[in-house]
C-alpha cells in the first residue's frame, strides 16, 4: 500500500468518526454495538423470608434498567423457583450499617412480630439515601413496601 491509500483510508475513518458524533440515530447505534446489557449480582442474602420455614435466596442486581431484588425459594433437590421480582424505586446502589456490618442486602426482623423483612438500600437521583423494607404477603404471594403500624 502506498502513502495515498493509506490518506484515503484515514480520511474514510475519520468521516464515519464524525458522522457517528454528529448524527445522533448512528451514535445511538453504535452505543448498542459497544455496550452490552449484562446483569451485575450486587449482594446474596439467605433466610426465611417467605416465614413458612423454607430457605429464600435474595439476589440484588444491577441491570441496564436500574436495580431489582429477586426473591427464589430453594428446594431441598437443590432447584429453585422466582417467588418475586422487585424494582426498586432509585437507579444507585445503597450501603447501609446492620448489627456492625456494612451490607447492600439484609433480612431482619425489624418490628419484633415474628416474621422476616427485606432490606434494600438505594440513593436516588440527588443522592439521597433510602431504605426499602419489603414483607412478604402469603395471601397474595408478592412482596409490599412495609408501612410500619401505628402506635398506640
Amino acid at each position: 500500500m502506498n502513502r495515498r491509500s493509506l490518506l484515503i483510508i484515514a480520511a474514510v475513518i475519520a468521516a464515519a468518526l464524525v458522522a457517528t458524533v454528529l448524527i445522533p440515530s448512528l451514535r445511538e447505534r453504535a452505543q448498542h454495538y459497544f455496550m452490552h446489557e449484562e446483569n451485575e449480582i450486587l449482594a446474596t442474602a439467605e433466610g426465611d423470608l417467605l416465614n413458612d420455614g423454607s430457605v429464600t435466596k435474595v439476589l440484588k442486581v444491577r441491570s441496564g434498567d436500574g436495580i431489582y431484588v429477586e426473591v427464589l425459594k430453594m428446594k431441598p433437590n437443590g432447584d429453585t423457583t422466582v417467588v418475586d421480582r422487585i424494582v426498586l424505586p432509585d437507579k444507585h446502589d445503597g450501603l447501609f450499617n446492620y448489627q456492625g456490618h456494612v451490607t447492600r442486602l439484609a433480612i431482619a426482623d425489624i418490628d419484633n412480630d415474628g416474621k422476616y423483612e427485606l432490606l434494600a438500600p438505594t440513593f436516588d437521583n440527588q443522592l439521597v439515601p433510602h431504605l426499602n423494607v419489603f414483607h412478604f404477603n402469603p395471601e397474595s404471594g408478592h412482596f409490599e413496601l412495609y408501612q410500619p403500624q401505628p402506635t398506640k
